[in-house]
């Protein structure tokens, strides 16, 4: 009576001189090889049904880390079926490539909108800038300032920065005992007491504003000018 296949392979593992701990590890392997395949066909033959609407989706070519800036060699366009895209999936390469990420993306996993900080000051600016951190010493100046003005930053006998774009204002909140909760000087804060500013610049206006000599409290002496909008 012929031997079937099935028995043929369990005569060999079962076979004189093999170690019980080595047929345990090679049935082992073998049995989460099949169930990978057989998942890897399921998936298949659920994700591709015939005459479905499939759709490009972004998906991660290699592992991404936080902070790492997407290549148009990292990511690439595959076809998915438009009921299983998920919500915010990024489905052109221009919308991630050069942006920076804030969670890691895992081989061939979707790269979601979600997967980057839409909370970033320099979103939607041009890449070239930075922000800069400015501590003011005018208390008046900062007032007069709200994000997404323009304003000039003068020393003491030039121009350090003209018309930069104003990303974020910093007043702190003091109580009536003059403690500060909120702010600079705050436990939560920087160590200087004292209003700031976040400026959108060029590297060479950064360089001019990092670069500025500091007044006896240690803060930029420099001089806020408010332009028009």
């Amino acid at each position: 009576m012929p031997t079937s296949p099935l028995a043929a392979v369990t005569a060999w593992v079962r076979g004189p001189g093999r170690r019980r701990e080595w047929r345990r590890r090679v049935l082992r392997r073998g049995v989460a090889a099949a169930c990978a395949a057989a998942a890897v066909v399921g998936v298949v033959s659920i994700a591709r049904q015939p005459g479905e609407p499939v759709v490009p989706v972004v998906v991660a070519s290699r592992p991404l880390a936080v902070g790492e800036v997407v290549t148009a060699a990292s990511v690439r366009l595959v076809a998915w079926p438009r009921r299983l895209v998920p919500p915010g999936a990024a489905q052109d390469l221009a919308e991630v490539v050069g942006r920076p990420l804030a969670s890691p993306v895992g081989l061939g996993e979707t790269v979601n909108q979600s997967r980057f900080n839409a909370h970033s000051l320099l979103a939607g600016r041009p890449a070239g800038e930075v922000a800069v951190h400015v501590t003011v010493a005018d208390d008046g100046a900062v007032s007069m300032v709200t994000s997404g003005d323009r304003i000039d930053l003068l020393g003491a006998d030039r121009v350090v920065a003209r018309d930069v774009l104003v990303l974020r204002v910093e007043r702190p909140l003091r109580t009536d005992f003059g403690s500060v909760i909120q702010g600079q000087g705050s436990s939560g804060g920087y160590a200087l007491e004292g209003p700031g500013l976040v400026v959108a610049a060029d590297d060479n206006t950064a360089r001019a504003i990092t670069a500025a000599p500091l007044d006896a409290s240690g803060r930029a002496a420099l001089q806020v000018v408010l332009r028009g909008r």
